[in-house]
């Protein structure tokens, strides 16, 4: 029993080690084989749902344009003339002419016109000039269809023979032919393109993907590399086999495509270099260093061409670079082949190779245009396989280089026994007893020689007892050379450690001469500019104020702002390498200029401060002209180029109550006031207006921004008369006051151009807002005949998106007052950009807010654009209504103006009405409202509150007179 019980555990063990490794078998060899064998039974005996299928060469007669338009008319007694053709290269536009013969085989025909240049097509019956339809790239109508890399015109049960007329426009210069279809088996052609291109593209991406994961994964970044030259290897293919005009599905601009084509072949060119210097970078053979380089500089000129030129320029050059690249590859390769001695190599090699002949033939297509050479599916396949063939050469690449990595540190830790750093053992005489190899080579001396070598030769003598101490802390003690001049290539700089045993000093040396010189250069850049060496914004923020303590002794200081001008057209036209070198060259020049106490330091792309310590503003005007002078009179030569450079310098005397960023602040100031009045210099001196005002200014501007109440700024009300209904309304407009520090009036109109420069306009327009409406709200009651109230928003504020939100907000808390808010955009901001101001537009209209287009006819005007902003009120621009009776055209212009609000349904505001004679002759033009000085000027709120009607607020006799010779029944 005990044998049976045995024999039986034996079988059973064994019959689930034979299952085992039949399953194992049957899923790692039969399997695979069984796919195999059925694929090739698949392709030889089954029937191809794709097959191929070909149309009939159609003749057409073709006319160009040429500058003349056509109507379809005359293009067709124009194309009588013209000889068929079976194949052209049509200009951009053009009309063709066709006759479909009927074919007893066909149930329904179609004419596809196969040119992935076909941007637009119109198509009309020759005979009865019915039309057939028209499609773009976009959409479709009539019978006209999208068809692989064209358009198709669907006839049908058309009756034939029939004779189509088309107008064609075109994106490029291309090969044009007309073929002739049944539909079922265009439509048969159309789903074998469209699944050759669905299986190469989602291919080669599905393979990119996943090397981009391995890539992640093991951080190997030249499988990221791959990934990206196989999506360059998809737009190559599709470039060749004419449907690049798509991506992932969706349809890509016909214009945007010479710009992405000439990109797309120098990305691809610079990928494919990369990818085989990276793969053979340690091969012995690739040993061409001058050919490389070449390459590499053409790759470079290839990408400088597809951003820069035009096509008919880009394309010798393409040819000229990627015919070299492929000739250099080839050479390469067949080098290789000789020369190695690996067959795994050699498989490698071949797998290129063949990727190489692929890329080539889609190369000769794109030159030759002629895809009909190419099967598309054929063609996907084997661009499929020659890139998934590249990606396994890649891999074993990669695989190859890592194992060998592998070996190396494998090798460097059993033989590399020594410590990096410098050991060394010293006498009590600091003579050296031992010294390790490493320590020989950084101190450069052998002790094999048995002469006497002394700590002293190299360094100072040190106090070793508390040395050892500070080692035993954990604490680090720099040294340097003392010969250090003598060998600048040898280590400068060390860190000692030292222990005392026995009388002898046992310690090592670490070499730290980089890590030091690193420090040192980024405390240079910490107070430097790296480009040009001059001190950056911090380092000359330091020296102001070191300059700023000094006043208090008694000496001045002065401070300049350069700003140099249309430096970035040389960034933009010459690249940064260009304008890096101007900006040295300036520098030079502002220091040549300089007596050698002055500091200058860069704090922006192209701005420039200069400080001058015990120096007034005098003697830094003339020193500011000389700089001026040096840099505007003289070119900077660039290599082969020459560059002018202008600039306008504004000086200012720093007084002590200023820190460094306000003397910073005035100088910019002073130098856009040189700028404005088209000036090399301009100079404010202590106690000078100009910078009061500017002092003015920040002062205002620091309250605003740190959310105090803005001291000097007011509000005042201006009343706006209405023409039909004088003394029934109390109409205003909200206007803004500034007092500064010692009570005067501050126009307006500088410290709103000044806060718009600052940024600061934003934080002034949520004022004004939020003081009237609550203003509003308080004395609603005692406003009861006030229609509207106007308020100006800056364009400024209208393009910030925080603002226009918090606007929003803040009138959703007034919802009841919204219908009395009357917001004025200036029509020169409002077409800034149209499609921003209609929704803004269109938010304050929904929640009642009238809008009123300001100072309308002051230059920008295009009465075509009030069909896109449909504005409440055109408000005329002041220029035109002071001198309107002196002159004819004025009067012209405002009476246009006024007929048309009235006719587009808008009311109708002229401002700056200051005289009797003007305010009658705007009554009889139809004016709807007025406001001026002759009305009245703007009041303090309390006067609006406290006026029973506008009478009470009108100063002029005559204009009393006027309201009640117009309208008796108000008085």
């Amino acid at each position: 029993m005990m044998f049976l019980k045995r024999y039986s555990h034996s079988t059973g063990k064994r019959l689930n080690m034979l299952a085992g490794r039949a399953i194992y078998f049957f899923s790692l060899y039969g399997v695979p084989a069984c796919i195999i064998i059925a694929s090739i039974l698949a392709l030889a005996t089954l029937t191809n749902r794709y097959p191929a299928t070909e149309g009939a060469d159609l003749p057409y007669r073709l006319l160009a344009e040429d500058g003349t338009p056509y109507e379809p008319a005359q293009a067709l007694q124009a194309l009588q003339a013209q000889q068929p053709v079976i194949e052209s290269q049509p200009g951009s536009p053009s009309w063709i002419l066709a006759t479909v013969p009927r074919i007893p085989q066909f149930d329904e025909s179609s004419v596809d016109l196969p040119s992935r240049h076909t941007q637009t097509l119109s198509c009309w019956d020759a005979d009865t000039m019915r039309t057939l339809g028209t499609a773009n790239r976009n959409n479709t109508t009539g019978s006209l269809r999208m068809s692989k890399q064209g358009f198709a015109i669907m006839l049908g049960n058309t009756t034939l023979p029939i004779t189509i007329l088309c107008r064609a426009t075109f994106a490029d210069t291309g090969s044009l032919s007309l073929e002739h279809w049944s539909i079922p088996e265009l439509r048969q052609s159309t789903s074998r393109f469209d699944r050759g291109v669905g299986l190469l593209e989602g291919g080669l991406l599905t393979i990119a993907v996943f090397i981009l994961v391995i890539a992640i994964t093991n951080r190997e970044w030249v499988y990221l590399l791959l990934a990206a030259w196989l999506v360059g290897n998809l737009r190559l293919g599709a470039y060749a086999m004419g449907w690049d005009t798509q991506w992932l599905g969706h349809s890509i601009p016909l214009e945007w495509m010479e710009f992405i084509r000439q990109v797309t072949i120098a990305a691809y060119y610079l990928l494919t270099y990369t990818l085989l210097t990276q793969l053979f970078a340690n091969r012995r053979t690739v040993a061409s260093p001058q050919l490389l380089r070449l390459a590499q500089w053409g790759g470079l000129a290839l990408l400088a061409g597809a951003l820069l030129l035009p096509e008919s320029l880009f394309q010798p050059l393409k040819w000229t670079v990627c015919g070299y690249g492929i000739v250099l590859t080839a050479y390469l390769l067949g080098r290789m082949v000789y020369q190695t001695r690996s067959r795994l190599w050699m498989w490698h090699i071949v797998s290129l190779s063949m990727a190489l002949c692929v890329m080539l033939s889609g190369i000769l297509i794109v030159i030759f245009g002629r895809t009909e050479f190419i099967d598309t599916f054929n063609g996907v396949v084997a661009l499929l396989l020659s890139s998934v063939m590249i990606a396994l050469a890649v891999a074993e690449r990669m695989r190859e280089d890592r194992h060998e990595r592998t070996r190396a540190q494998t090798e460097l830790v059993s033989n590399y026994a020594v410590t990096p750093i410098g050991m060394f053992t010293l006498d009590s005489d600091e003579v050296f007893q031992r010294a390790n190899p490493v320590l020989e080579q950084m101190l450069n001396f052998s002790l094999t020689d048995k002469a006497v070598v002394r700590w002293s030769d190299f360094f100072e003598t040190q106090d070793w007892q508390k040395l050892s101490e500070m080692t035993l802390a954990g604490n680090e003690v720099e040294i340097k050379r003392l010969d250090a001049a003598s060998h600048p290539d040898m280590p400068q700089h060390f860190v000692v450690r030292a222990a005392m045993t026995m009388g002898r000093i046992e310690g090592s040396l670490q070499d730290i001469t980089a890590r030091t010189k690193t420090i040192n250069r980024l405390r240079f850049l910490a107070d430097n500019d790296p480009l040009t060496d001059v001190l950056n914004r911090r380092g000359i923020e330091k020296a102001l104020a070191s300059s700023l303590e000094a006043l208090e002794g008694g000496k001045p200081c002065a401070l300049a702002y350069l700003d140099l001008d249309h430096f970035k057209r040389i960034n933009g036209l010459f690249g940064h390498t260009a304008g890096d070198e101007v900006l040295v060259q300036v520098c030079q020049r502002i220091k040549a200029s300089l007596t050698g106490k002055e500091q200058v330091g860069r704090i922006g792309g192209d701005e420039f401060i200069v400080l001058f310590p015990d120096c007034k503003a005098a003697e830094a005007r003339t020193i500011a002209q000389k700089i001026i002078d040096d840099l505007n009179t003289a070119d900077f030569l660039i290599s082969s180029r020459s560059f002018r450079v202008k600039g306008a310098i504004g000086v200012v005397e720093v007084s002590q109550d200023m820190d460094a960023q306000e003397a910073i602040s005035a100088a910019s100031h002073a130098c856009r006031e040189a700028r404005k009045q088209q000036r090399d210099v301009v100079v404010y001196e202590q106690d000078s207006q100009e910078l009061l005002d500017h002092t003015e200014e920040l002062r205002l501007f620091n309250q605003l921004e740190g959310g105090d109440s803005p001291r000097g700024l007011y509000l005042e009300l201006q009343p706006i008369m209405s023409m039909a209904a004088p003394l029934a309304s109390l109409n205003f407009e909200v206007l803004l006051r500034v007092k500064d520090s010692a009570g005067m009036l501050i126009p307006a109109g500088k410290i709103v151009s000044a806060a718009e420069e600052s940024g600061t306009i934003t934080i002034i327009d949520k004022w004004v807002f939020s003081a009237t409406l609550e203003w509003l709200e308080k004395h609603e009651k005692r406003l009861s005949k006030t229609q509207f109230v106007s308020i100006n928003l800056s364009g400024v504020s209208l393009n910030d998106n925080k603002f226009v939100e918090a606007f929003f907000a803040n009138l959703g808390r007034y919802k009841h007052l919204t219908k009395r808010l009357c917001v004025e955009i200036t029509e020169g901001v409002a077409l800034q950009n149209l499609d921003r101001t209609r929704q803004f537009m269109g938010r304050l209209q929904a929640m009642g807010v009238r809008i009123a287009l300001d100072d309308f006819g002051a230059g920008y005007t295009s009465f075509s654009y009030l069909k896109e902003l449909r504005a409440d009120v055109i408000k005329i621009d002041g220029t035109l209504i002071r001198d309107m009776l002196a002159n004819k055209s004025s009067i012209a212009i405002v009476r246009t103006i006024i007929e048309l609000a009235r006719n587009l349904g808008m009311e109708s505001i002229a401002e700056w009405v200051e005289d009797a004679p003007t305010l009658e002759a705007l009554r009889r033009m139809g004016v709807d409202h007025v406001q001026g000085y002759v009305i009245s000027k703007a009041r303090p709120p309390v006067d609006i509150l406290n006026a029973r009607s506008l009478a009470d607020l009108v100063v002029s006799d005559k204009v009393r007179e006027f309201i009640l010779d117009t309208h008796p029944d108000q008085d």
